[in-house]
């Protein structure tokens, strides 16, 4: 997970080269910009770490099945024509 990614899961916010979050009440430092790339911190981390664990069990328990197709009753034809349409030429 990049410290991109981590920022969005946990509603955090890009401020002076920082990416900090609010968690528990408390601003913790996720990552820094390090010339032009986002480093994790030893916070970030752990967040990471058990952010991604909790994002493949989300995607594990939305699994669906595919269900088989439903059969469709038969319809009966009358020789009666419906409003609208003429009966075909023989």
């Amino acid at each position: 997970m990049t410290a991109l990614e981590l920022m969005t899961r946990l509603g955090g916010e890009v401020l002076n080269n920082k990416i900090r979050a609010h968690i528990d009440g408390e601003i913790v430092i996720v990552a820094r910009l390090e010339d032009q790339d986002w480093v994790l911190t030893d916070r970030g981390i752990l967040l990471a770490n058990e952010h991604s664990n909790l994002a493949v069990a989300e995607t594990a328990t939305t699994k669906t099945r595919k269900t088989k197709a439903q059969l469709v009753e038969s319809v009966e034809i009358t020789d009666e024509p419906s409003v609208g349409l003429t009966p075909a030429a023989e």
